[in-house]
């Protein structure tokens, strides 16, 4: 039997807004485009390790803004705060800006640090800037960076083939109030299961997820890309839900850009910047994804410290699509289903969430 430490295996009890899960990974369809707290500012910096990058310019200037943090969670799903910072591709694009960044477990990690003014731009999943801007309006979505690559994985062996055979079981996510726990709990309840009732969510860093479930201290688990691929080859797992399977066909936010509302409104011509140099990096990765990809597998190796074999590798990859888009009245009209089915209590406005391009 694995041992987990209280850090690696607890329950989640955080409330989550499913509605807004819905609003948050919705179908992408177009690149669209308050005050902090002191605390919240010395937790979320002994947090994070600082990743220094050098300044590379190639325009013009951008307004008074000279230096900027990205906080992030080192993921495959994040290319472009990974490259951003560890290539100083912003700095190649945003003349006279100077980025450096900071590691974050997960979303409402850098939420935390967003808010208390430790970084001003913010990557991760969409759910946590999504249940930020529900609830205070403070946080403004800039740009996707990924979509796909969340999955379910249970053993191969394992008699669990459908969501309902969860019933009385223990799922692992990677942390609570993420997307993925958002993920996992808005099919719980599709299939009539209620989260943290009739199932046991809890908490398994991604990198402990493929020895928990193998020695049967979970039954489940669930992590975006690179992870899902690294269990079903280690611990000769399988998706119990693939990356298409679990929401919308694939086509949802697994890594997204923002900043807080009070940042963009001073710095308007560098919120327009960014947009347009975090575009040109994504289409400059697609241009050719084989060579993006071992660019992206390099860059988040670096940051984490870890490697993955190439077949975890080139499977994860091909559960993941390189984007820059989030279109508003996509992410409007799943918020709208959200109240229709129940899972909203009230009618969720995103009007301003998705700062627009110019």
């Amino acid at each position: 039997m694995t041992k987990l430490t209280s850090t690696k295996l607890t329950s989640t009890t955080r409330t989550l807004s499913l509605g807004l899960f819905f609003a948050g990974l919705a179908t992408v369809a177009g690149c669209s485009n308050n005050a902090s707290q002191n605390d919240a500012a010395n937790n979320a910096d002994d947090a994070s390790n600082d990743v220094a990058t050098t300044n590379t310019t190639t325009n013009t200037p951008s307004d008074d803004v000279t230096k900027v943090v990205v906080g992030y969670n080192p993921a495959i799903v994040q290319p472009q705060p990974l490259l951003g910072v560890t290539e100083n591709e912003y700095s190649k694009r945003i003349a006279g800006v100077t980025f450096s960044g900071k590691e974050y477990k997960a979303g409402p990690d850098v939420i935390e640090a967003l808010r208390a003014g430790v970084v001003q731009i913010g990557s991760s999943g969409a759910y946590p800037a999504m249940k930020a801007y529900a609830g205070d309006g403070d946080i403004v979505l800039l740009c996707g960076a990924a979509s796909g690559g969340t999955e379910i994985s249970v053993l191969q062996s394992s008699p669990i083939q459908s969501v309902k055979d969860l019933r009385g079981k223990k799922i692992a996510v990677n942390q609570a109030g993420s997307t993925v726990d958002a993920m996992v709990r808005i099919n719980l309840l599709k299939a009539g299961l209620r989260p943290d009732k009739d199932v046991q969510i809890v908490e398994v860093e991604p990198p402990e997820q493929a020895e928990a479930l193998k020695n049967g201290d979970v039954d489940a688990v669930a992590a975006p890309a690179p992870w899902p691929s690294d269990v079903q080859i280690k611990a000769k797992a399988r998706p119990l839900l693939d990356w298409k399977a679990i929401y919308n066909g694939g086509n949802y936010l697994a890594g997204s850009i923002y900043t807080t509302k009070k940042f963009a409104d001073a710095h308007p011509a560098f919120i327009q910047k960014f947009i347009a140099a975090n575009r040109a990096l994504t289409d400059e990765l697609n241009k050719d994804r084989v060579k993006s990809d071992a660019r992206v597998l390099a860059a988040w190796s670096k940051v984490s410290k870890k490697t993955l074999a190439p077949d975890v590798a080139k499977r994860a990859f091909a559960t993941i699509k390189y984007t820059s888009e989030a279109n508003e009245a996509g992410l409007q009209s799943f918020a709208d289903q959200s109240f229709k089915v129940g899972i909203a209590r009230k009618k969720i406005d995103l009007k301003g969430f998705v700062v627009q391009a110019k």
